[in-house]
């Protein structure tokens, strides 16, 4: 008995020295940070501002899930500074797969930064908290090796290139 209770002890302070330690680090990918085209130039969206954002709903099929799915998000378009001509992002993700699209792929409503999938927020096991998607159904063109690769998930950086 005393020793059922000195393991239950030792088990709750493991899992508190746990979350001290271990929480804060993923908090910190639970934000989106846009940077550039300036080292200066930078902003941070939580989830409740990305809400609060126009928002688009894309219905699509993925390699990475099974049947039709609904993502809802804002279109990576809104969340960047006004712009001219073309430039490149670089778009990163908790896992440090990075991945470069040029702005010319850049619509007013695709692709979306994704938070929900199927009425649901995406937890960091399931993709999220933030998925680059493209409406993958409605053309070849989104389907491409090159395409595919863009849908990056886990993504906690969006940089701005010149």
């Amino acid at each position: 008995m005393l020793k059922e209770h000195m393991l239950r002890g030792l088990r709750s302070v493991s899992l508190f020295v746990l979350a001290v330690f271990f929480l804060p680090a993923v908090s910190e990918f639970e934000k989106l940070t846009v940077t550039g085209p300036s080292a200066t130039a930078f902003v941070t969206y939580d989830l409740t501002e990305l809400q609060s954002m126009p928002e688009v709903i894309v219905n699509t099929t993925t390699p990475w899930t099974d049947g039709m799915q609904e993502f809802r998000g804002v279109p990576l378009a809104a969340l960047l500074p006004d712009m001219v001509g073309v430039f490149e992002l670089r778009l990163t993700a908790i896992n440090d797969y990075v991945v470069t699209m040029p702005s010319d792929l850049l619509t007013d409503s695709i692709p979306i930064v994704a938070y929900e999938r199927n009425g649901m927020l995406m937890s960091i096991r399931d993709k999220g908290p933030f998925w680059l998607i493209f409406p993958f159904d409605d053309s070849d063109i989104f389907t491409t090796d090159a395409m595919l690769s863009r849908s990056i998930w886990q993504l906690f950086r969006i940089e701005i290139l010149q």
